[in-house]
């Protein structure tokens, strides 16, 4: 074969070559993915403002709700002096001294019994004084043998069960004299009557409460508190206590300065925050239990800068199903790789949560789209 021949065989082969080795790469090559479109925001700081204030309502230090022992219908309410000096039912605010007659229900039932278990014992007495006279003769008797061993004996028994008797007619006079003076209700305390669920005629059942008395010289500002913010306070700690609507122009308030006097030893089963109790006085009975208050708790309790990312930002950890994470698309560039970012979370606020760790001021969270990402997805950056 000729050399020009060899040439042109070998051109073609390393064409040939060359086209195969072309149309094997394009089919080999990997289709490129289309980035997630994704929404994102930068990670910002929330002021000490929005963690310190609380919401809360005011209550009584002492509030007694009180209820009957027995059951009957309601023949008496107390009466407290009206216009004109006329008395009047006691009514919701009225005032009451410790002693007073709040309500009774009808006592002839109760009064008959009484009289019935004091007749009971007038006869056990008689009875038991009959048994006495005779044991008295028995013994005689025995002393001269006119009688044998167990006729006394008899005799004996005879007095002892007697005298049981006044004991157990004595004892059931004494429970139908304490249901007797059941029949009455008094208040337990000085206090303000804050609610009163009987009329005259109502018939009420032992232990429903029917009437509520409350102390309210000493008032008590109560709220709740995260577990982040309870472990920076103790009893003691400063508070100002805001009555009224915050921020209603229309609700007049006043200011009080306060301290933390109790902290709930365990949080709340639902809400998983702690009650917290601040006492006010209120020698003047200006302030009124039920009323919504706001409590403010000075910036120094709290951390200097408090991080937050929206609730949708937030995933469950790839590697911990217990831990959470956030996927961070770094720079400023509309295109960017989308990486997880394990996240310790604080207390929610709204459509938010606090970061304690893992973030920093700036960084950009996919907020949108965030389950249709993995760690290392390309991501675009939609407004």
């Amino acid at each position: 074969m000729t050399p020009h021949i060899h040439t042109a065989v070998a051109s073609t082969a390393l064409f040939a070559a060359i086209l195969t080795l072309g149309c094997s790469s394009h089919e080999q090559a990997p289709h490129q993915k289309t980035p997630t479109p994704v929404k994102v925001r930068a990670v910002s700081s929330i002021p000490d403002v929005a963690l310190s204030r609380y919401s809360g309502s005011l209550e009584p230090a002492l509030r007694v709700d009180l209820a009957f022992r027995v059951n009957g219908y309601v023949e008496l309410l107390g009466h407290v002096p009206g216009s004109g000096g006329k008395p009047r039912n006691l009514e919701v605010g009225d005032f009451v001294t410790q002693g007073t007659v709040l309500a009774r229900v009808r006592s002839s039932d109760y009064s008959q019994k009484v009289a019935s278990a004091r007749a009971a014992i007038a006869e056990a007495r008689s009875d038991a004084k009959l048994a006495e006279a005779e044991l008295q003769r028995a013994q005689k008797l025995f002393e001269t043998k006119a009688i044998s061993k167990a006729d006394l004996e008899t005799r004996v028994a005879k007095a002892e069960y007697s005298r049981a008797n006044v004991a157990a007619a004595a004892a059931r006079a004494g429970e139908a004299g304490v249901a007797l003076d059941d029949t009455v209700l008094r208040a337990p305390i000085d206090g303000v009557i804050l609610s009163r669920d009987v009329e005259v005629g109502s018939l009420v059942s032992p232990g429903k409460p029917v009437i509520t008395v409350a102390d309210v010289r000493t008032v008590k500002a109560l709220f709740a508190v995260p577990q982040s913010l309870v472990e920076k306070l103790s009893v003691g700690s400063p508070l100002t206590v805001n009555i009224g609507a915050d921020g209603d122009s229309r609700s007049p308030q006043s200011v009080i300065d306060a301290k933390v006097t109790r902290i709930a030893p365990a949080a709340d089963a639902r809400g998983r925050v702690f009650a917290i109790e601040a006492e006010l006085a209120n020698p003047n009975g200006t302030l009124r239990p039920g009323s919504v208050i706001s409590v403010h708790v000075p910036e120094t309790t709290l951390s200097a800068a408090t991080l937050s990312v929206p609730l949708s930002a937030v995933v469950r950890a790839p590697n911990d199903p217990r831990g959470f994470a956030v996927f961070v698309v770094d720079g400023d560039a509309t295109r960017g790789k989308a990486r997880s970012q394990r996240v310790a979370l604080g207390e929610v606020l709204g459509n938010a949560v606090t970061v304690v760790s893992g973030l920093r001021v700036g960084q950009r969270v996919v907020t949108v789209g965030s389950t249709l990402i993995q760690d290392g997805s390309d991501a675009v950056v939609i407004p």
